[in-house]
């Protein structure tokens, strides 16, 4: 893998492109914003002013920010088939595969199936987050119906803290589910869902921990970005995508390979299952 780390490091940052320019623009987009708010501060609140405030902003733009605002929302339905392409890499490498840069544009066929998939994940993990809102709504009615604020704040944070750890028990089980269809491209987005789902059971906290190491790592590029963002802003956005693509390739790598090793010790277990029957059976002396 680590001969082949200037490969990951251009994939990764080819398959991150949107999100890139898409930070970009918002960046480069906060000082016009601010400028024309400035100008309406006093204005009465009403949607006419943001009409306005959105037009002057987009005035004092610069002309490339503006077509770069045109492209990025149109690339960045791009980003799930991106993705998928992505793992197929990551994948062929770690099976000791030849694999170049142009396999990030291989599962052409996945175009609509990965944003659907997208799509689909969402939906769910916001069903998941329901119960949690419902908790976070009590609290609301509570306060109407006359209970105390102290009252109030335990019922709304507690429905906060459930809908946090449901969408993040949701969000581990569907996370291999772009890996399934990186893998096998016929699959459809729900057979994908599913079969993530059953590989993840009674492995989610296994999966969580790999997870939860990656943070260190966020955190720490964020502390350097933020001491570089004092000598200057342009080498700090530098910085920012530097790390964000080592630690994207980083994280997909070994979210890839913990696939790899579910995927054995699945097929190792139905295979022992298989040989287990034939046993039973009286076909195997």
């Amino acid at each position: 893998m680590q001969k082949n780390l200037p490969y990951v490091l251009l994939v990764t940052l080819l398959a991150t492109l949107p999100s890139i320019l898409f930070q970009l623009c918002v960046n480069l987009s906060q000082t016009s914003v601010l400028h024309a708010f400035v100008q309406y501060q006093y204005a009465e609140f009403s949607l006419q002013v943001i009409r306005r405030i959105l037009t002057t902003a987009a005035q004092l733009m610069n002309p490339v920010v503006r077509y770069l605002w045109c492209i990025v929302p149109v690339l960045y339905l791009a980003l799930p088939f991106l993705n998928i392409g992505r793992m197929y890499f990551t994948l062929r490498l770690l099976r000791g595969a030849e694999a170049t840069p142009a396999d990030l544009l291989a599962r052409t066929g996945c175009l609509l199936k990965a944003l659907w998939l997208q799509i689909l994940t969402f939906l769910k993990v916001l069903l998941w987050g329901i119960p949690g809102f419902a908790v976070m709504l009590l609290g609301s009615f509570a306060l109407v119906w006359g209970a105390s604020e102290g009252v109030f704040t335990f019922i709304y944070f507690l429905g906060l803290a459930l809908m946090v750890v449901l969408g993040m028990r949701a969000n581990l089980h569907y996370m291999l589910a772009p890996i399934f269809m990186a893998d096998v491209p016929e699959k459809s987005a729900w057979t994908c869902l599913k079969d993530s789902v059953d590989m993840m059971r009674r492995h989610v906290l296994q999966l969580f921990s790999l997870v939860l190491s990656f943070f260190l790592w966020i955190f720490l590029a964020d502390i350097v970005v933020n001491l570089v963002a004092s000598l200057s802003y342009g080498l700090a956005m530098l910085v920012n995508v530097a790390a964000n693509v080592f630690i994207t390739a980083y994280m997909n790598t070994t979210v890839c390979a913990y696939y790899e090793e579910r995927l054995r010790e699945k097929q190792q277990a139905e295979a022992a299952k298989a040989f287990s029957e034939l046993e039973a059976d009286g076909t195997v002396v």
